[in-house]
């Protein structure tokens, strides 16, 4: 996006300055390369300060391009303010006025009708149509955008390219899905390049009377999850409470979970040799994301992450088993850490030695939440455990939350966990394998409004200890994430699936300045947390 404003940029300026003989012709070359340089520095230098293209690849509305609106109309200003000073006052360059301002304006016009043009053409080319697809193609081609992310300033990474070559683990995946009642004959099976842990299939099939059936077909990772009778069992229980009582902030008629399609059998699952298998219901005309595309979708997650833990507390938490022992145990996880650097299987420790310590030293503060649940200081309840952000379906129409998926880590923790979780997903300014680690930092505007909708729904569900240790989760869980992808770069990348070599180190040492950046900030969290705490009238207070 850059490049192509430089581009832009230098159209006009050729346009204004050197395709004119008047003015070419009658001022030196220092001239008009001073006019050249100053106006990138005004214009590109305002976009910058006010982080213009990180916005409109974060964000990527139009909200965002008008932040580069008000930005480009500022440099202008200056630029011309500047320009007539040295023509007027100082007399060091005569170049018409009427030229400056030209310039400046025309500049300003093409840029903003750029933006507004690839917009549009962005949100045609999601159609599904002939020329909508050619239209896709082209931009692709010529501006890298990832239509993946449902950003319009995405663009693609080699990662995001990789994810895209990505080969079905078995060839027969239409058998298996034959193995489900579903809906008459299968049309499309096509693989959803999402998600970490389990390989996911879109299947559509269609009717006898034309009616078009879009299932979700998971192939799930017994290696992270060995008892799969538990899991499904847990997963049976949970969606069955929620599909009525959660209510989401969007409604859908499909309810607010993935109910699963049994067997031909009547089984949860299928089992065969390429592994156990489930079908679950798919949610049309939805998106997810995975960071905020703005303040309120920030805010209505946590609306609906607490509204979820509000509504499972109605659930006996025996009936939940645990999946995954110690799941959300920081001081397990460091545990397992130094574990792994005793054993150096692929003999990685050396070269991460800078990062060990970073976590050694902070192996003290590890047990904060997992010693308060086992002493009782705190009650065990059901959680999802994984409040990542793009665990929520938002309607395309209305952008509300409509359902929250993901349900394989419901097992009985501490919601300060799924807090802290989301904080350290949804406010990292950053991509979560960023390798300029300038970039990220820990958004308290963004906290802020997550916090604001989560105390809304569930804040009279927690206990004042609860409330005492909520401003740490979110630096407990950021290094919880941090010792696990640096655990897994030592192991030689066997838990999370890898796009590239060393991106768990990547990811890693994103969590890890995150972490940092959370530790400054943690007097700011506290004062945000208590100020919503007594607007909405709860008693309990941060220590």
């Amino acid at each position: 996006m850059v490049f192509y404003d430089l581009l832009i940029y230098l159209a006009c300026y050729i346009a204004v300055f050197l395709l004119r003989p008047s003015i070419s012709n009658a001022l030196p070359k220092s001239t008009l390369l001073l006019y050249l340089g100053f106006g990138l520095v005004c214009f590109f230098g305002f976009r910058f300060a006010f982080l213009c293209y990180k916005y409109i690849f974060r964000y990527g509305k139009m909200p965002a391009f008008s932040r580069e609106l008000l930005a480009s109309s500022l440099g202008g200003t200056v630029f011309i303010s500047v320009s007539l000073y040295w023509i007027k006052v100082l007399k060091i360059a005569t170049v018409p006025v009427v030229s400056i301002v030209s310039f400046a304006a025309v500049y300003i016009v093409f840029c903003t009708l750029s933006r507004f043009v690839y917009f549009y053409l962005y949100r045609f080319a999601l159609k599904d149509n002939f020329v909508s697809r050619i239209v896709k193609k082209l931009l692709i081609a010529f501006t890298f955008v990832d239509f993946e992310s449902k950003k319009p300033g995405a663009t693609l990474s080699s990662a995001s390219e990789e994810r895209k070559n990505v080969t079905a683990p078995i060839n027969d995946l239409q058998n298996i899905a034959e193995n489900f009642a579903i809906c008459g004959t299968i049309t499309v099976i096509k693989q959803i390049n999402k998600g970490y842990i389990n390989r996911t299939y879109r299947v559509e099939t269609i009717s006898e009377a034309g009616h078009v059936h879009k299932y979700i077909l998971q192939r799930i990772n017994t290696n992270v999850f060995p008892d799969v009778d538990a899991l499904m069992s847990n997963f049976q229980i949970t969606t069955s409470v929620l599909f009525d009582q959660l209510e989401m902030p969007g409604v859908h008629s499909r309810g607010s979970v993935q109910t699963l399609r049994p067997t031909l059998d009547g089984k949860l699952y299928f089992r065969d040799d390429s592994g156990a298998w489930r079908l679950m219901t798919y949610f049309d005309n939805v998106y997810s994301m995975d960071i905020p595309d703005s303040p309120e979708v920030f805010y209505y997650a946590g609306v609906s992450f607490g509204r979820f833990l509000k509504e499972m507390s109605s659930v006996d938490v025996g009936r939940i088993k645990e999946v995954i022992p110690n799941f959300h145990n920081t001081k397990s996880r460091y545990f397992d850490l130094e574990e792994a650097i005793s054993r150096d299987r692929k003999k990685r420790v050396k070269d991460v030695l800078k990062e060990i310590e970073f976590i050694r030293c902070r192996s003290e503060k590890f047990g904060m939440i997992s010693d308060a649940l086992q002493s009782g200081k705190i009650p065990t309840r059901i959680c999802h455990n994984d409040c990542n952000l793009n665990n929520i379906l938002f309607d395309e129409k209305t952008h509300l939350p409509v359902a929250i998926i993901d349900l394989d880590t419901v097992m009985p923790s501490s919601p300060l966990y799924d807090f802290g979780d989301s904080m350290r997903i949804g406010t990292n300014t950053a991509k979560d394998d960023e390798k300029d680690l300038s970039k990220v930092s820990c958004d308290l505007s963004l906290y802020e409004q997550y916090a604001r909708g989560y105390l809304e729904s569930c804040g009279d569900v927690l206990t004042r200890e609860e409330f005492e240790l909520l401003p740490y989760a979110s630096l407990i869980i950021t290094a919880e994430d941090g010792i696990r992808f640096l655990m897994d770069h030592i192991n030689g990348d066997t838990y999370y699936h890898i796009y590239y070599p060393g991106q768990n180190l990547d990811r890693s040492l994103t969590q890890f300045k995150l972490l940092e950046d959370m530790e400054k900030k943690l007097p700011e969290i506290k004062k945000i947390l208590q100020k919503i705490y007594d607007e909405k009238g709860l008693k309990a207070r941060v220590i």
